[in-house]
């Protein structure tokens, strides 16, 4: 167990809910300026599903500045049936967040890369699970539970040596799994040409014949 004094999540990091949908500022009306905005479909286990983030309209007069997140925003499902952690990349900075999804703002105490990588961690989701406002499997996580997390805060040169940790295995994992996806695809090409040889439709494998 870490001999750190814990520290509430409120006083290192700003936490924040995303728009109401059925608020104010979104708009149907096609003249109106457009903005694109991350719903419950574009966050997923394994990351953000770019095709899945929405465009949406705003009245003139509405200021979204408030929901818009930020590279390294830590993106929380707060109404979802399985606890969902995101760390935002550079590409979406400046999109806005729905009511569905919370985000955290880390300040200069803590590196958000390390605390994604917490919540990531079982030891994190149970952390989050416990905090979820609800006896059911829909979880119901409040910006007011959040922040009153518990964690310890190691020095800041241990954080340093902690994240280049992290962004080596993400980069090996990425490598990884890149590998696999070549190893993949070239197997099925070696089964498909062996299926088809002779047939003279192996560069058309699949086509209905006839077609």
């Amino acid at each position: 167990m870490s001999s750190t004094p814990l520290t509430a999540l409120h006083e290192v990091a700003e936490i924040f809910v995303g728009l109401a949908r059925h608020g104010k500022g979104l708009s149907l009306n096609e003249s109106n300026p457009t903005a694109k905005l991350i719903g419950m479909k574009a966050l997923q286990a394994q990351g953000l599903d770019f095709e899945a983030i929405e465009t949406v309209r705003f009245t003139p007069d509405f200021d979204f500045s408030y929901y818009q997140i930020a590279e390294h925003d830590i993106l929380l499902a707060c109404r979802a049936t399985e606890i969902r952690v995101v760390l935002a990349p550079a590409e979406v900075a400046g999109l806005v967040i729905d009511a569905n999804i919370l985000a955290i703002r880390c300040g200069p105490r803590l590196a958000p890369q390390l605390l994604a990588a917490y919540l990531q961690h079982p030891a994190g989701k149970a952390v989050l699970a416990r905090a979820s406002q609800s006896t059911t499997s829909q979880k119901n996580l409040t910006v007011k539970a959040v922040k009153q997390i518990m964690l310890p805060i190691p020095p800041l040169e241990v954080q340093v040596q902690l994240v280049e940790l992290l962004d080596i295995a993400e980069m090996q994992h990425r490598l990884a799994r890149q590998a696999a996806e070549k190893r993949l695809h070239v197997a099925q090409q070696i089964a498909v040409n062996t299926l088809f040889r002779g047939s003279g439709n192996g560069a058309d494998a699949g086509t209905p014949a006839g077609a």
